[in-house]
């Protein structure tokens, strides 16, 4: 499985909103969940990191829901 780009996912879940609006939005939403917060820095998660590994990318899924929905 292959890396998915924050930038990438972030338009998923925000596709009204410019790419960097859109970055920075999902951004805040991960830092205001605690939970999820924790989970990604058990999967050492860095926060100028682009790149979301497969675990990440299930992490925020799971605590953020699917894009879309």
């Amino acid at each position: 499985m292959k890396a998915i780009y924050i930038a990438d996912l972030a338009q998923q879940y925000f596709p009204r909103s410019t790419p960097r609006s859109a970055g920075l939005q999902l951004r805040r939403w991960i830092a205001l969940n605690k939970e999820l917060t924790a989970r990604l820095a058990e999967l050492h998660f860095q926060p100028r990191q682009r790149a979301l590994t497969p675990l990440q990318h299930e992490a925020i899924v799971h605590y953020l829901g699917e894009p879309g929905e």
